[in-house]
């Protein structure tokens, strides 16, 4: 365990972890044990004195005892917390201060360019956070991380932050990947899927985009473009929005206490995967059967539902609040 978090350097950690085995002690002679210059160990001590970590017991030469960890460490960990509070708070009006800003943008403002997979996948979290509002985007391989790892989203949808995204079908032939799109419809997400998506695209409150531009030969992004308020931007705006208003949008029902009674758990499990818009054969790979299986159990449910096709059959579960 790391006490990074809350500001203190690795050397300060060492020195504070000796100070809990062996207190009271001067600089030197933790210097000694630990094998390091005590002007470099005395430094520390008064940094860890500075966040309330240590504290002096006598006078020459400085002899230091060690706060207790269940004191101090709690209070340091508040500390943080508030600043970052703090901090947070002055986000907003700066983002505004920005955008209002009248000069005229020099080009080489307007695109930037960002390269590098850890650079690319901090790109994409800090446009999700900097989001006041709503986030747009195109979804389809390759990813900055796994498709169902953007804790960020989750999060965010908890905060009330609008998430729309267009998924192309590739996005859900991946293993896993139709479970975890119903995982962020059931958390808010408004999806929908259409083949006209035509990149990978991410929209902050359609004031900054992230493009990605490259990947390597495992399929990670290492490269992308941020792309600033210009025409450009609102191009990208503008076709997101067409794509939207003539893709299939994707639900993700919650049958708990509300299915027929001739659904069982098993024909849920499936109805819900079909839903997200997948096909029967990438459905029957998520549940373990056939292709075969699944129109057979659809076919099952059609004549208990008494309807003869999947569209008649699908506003019956709707009439039924499924």
């Amino acid at each position: 365990m790391s006490l990074k978090a809350i500001g203190v350097s690795d050397l300060e950690e060492v020195v504070y972890r000796a100070l809990l085995r062996d207190a009271p002690a001067t600089a030197r002679r933790l210097g000694e044990s630990l094998g390091l210059e005590p002007r470099r160990v005395s430094k520390a001590v008064h940094e860890l004195a500075a966040k309330g970590l240590v504290h002096q017991v006598s006078g020459r030469p400085s002899t230091w005892r060690p706060a207790p960890p269940d004191v101090a460490l709690p209070a340091l960990i508040q500390r943080s917390e508030r600043e970052l509070r703090e901090a947070s708070s002055a986000v907003g009006p700066l983002i505004d201060e920005y955008r209002r800003s009248p000069r005229e943008r020099a080009a080489e403002e307007l695109i930037e360019l960002c390269v590098g997979e850890d650079a690319v996948a901090q790109r994409f979290d800090q446009l999700q956070r900097a989001t006041r509002e709503e986030v747009l985007m195109f979804v389809m391989p390759p990813y900055v991380r796994a498709l169902g790892e953007n804790d960020t989203e989750i999060e965010l949808l908890a905060q009330g932050i609008r998430y729309r995204c267009l998924y192309h079908p590739r996005a859900l032939r991946e293993t896993g990947a139709p479970m975890e799109v119903g995982r962020y419809l059931s958390l808010g997400e408004e999806a929908r899927l259409s083949t006209a998506v035509p990149i990978k695209l991410a929209i902050s409150d359609r004031s900054l985009a992230l493009v990605p531009i490259s990947s390597d030969r495992d399929g990670i992004l290492t490269a992308c473009i941020l792309v600033h308020p210009c025409g450009l931007l609102d191009t990208l705006v503008s076709l997101f929005e067409l794509i939207w208003a003539r893709a299939q949008p994707m639900v993700s029902p919650d049958p708990v206490d509300r299915s027929p009674s001739y659904l069982s758990s098993a024909d849920q499990a499936l109805l819900s995967l079909l839903l997200t818009g997948i096909t029967d054969r990438i459905a029957g790979r998520e549940l373990g059967i056939s292709e075969r299986t699944v129109q057979r159990r659809l076919h099952d449910v059609m004549d208990a539902a008494g309807v003869e096709n999947r569209l008649q059959l699908g506003w019956h579960l709707a009439s039924q609040g499924w």
